[in-house]
């Protein structure tokens, strides 16, 4: 992400709205304290803004994990397989479901299972697992690693 061109944006429409305002030096320069305050504000919003999209993407993500890390101040989202390959037990497929699909969501979930090598149940209890698994891993997210500001 770049965070600077991104702060620059905002910092340079806040200057002209302020070249616009008067042509009073004092309030110029009460301006450019603004712009000067609001600089690490901004790119800890644009951090925040990383922290959220890394967390979406983990959430859609289910057999990765997300991290933003920081290189040369400016944060990256990087995403590293956890290594955590749901696996089903076939001893015990008791429980039924019916669900309804559009004939267009069935055929596009049979090509699915059909690329991986697996059934069409096996495929959609596999998806079952992953998005379970992902949800009780969100409910305790924490963020490891270090900040540098």
């Amino acid at each position: 992400m770049d965070i600077e061109s991104l702060t620059g944006q905002v910092k340079a429409v806040v200057a002209g709205q302020l070249a616009l305002t008067s042509d009073d030096p004092a309030v110029d320069a009460a301006g450019e304290s603004i712009l000067a305050a609001l600089d690490p504000a901004l790119k800890q919003m644009g951090t925040a803004l990383a922290e959220q999209a890394a967390a979406e993407v983990a959430a859609q993500l289910t057999d990765h994990a997300i991290d933003v890390v920081l290189r040369d101040g400016e944060p990256y989202l990087v995403a590293r397989s956890t290594g955590e390959n749901v696996t089903i037990s076939h001893d015990d497929l008791g429980a039924r479901i019916t669900v309804r699909l559009p004939e267009d969501l069935k055929r596009d979930l049979e090509n699915a299972a059909s690329d991986t090598g697996d059934s069409v149940n096996t495929f959609v209890v596999k998806a079952i697992a992953g998005k379970t698994k992902a949800r009780n891993r969100r409910s305790r997210t924490t963020f490891k690693g270090m900040i540098e500001t």
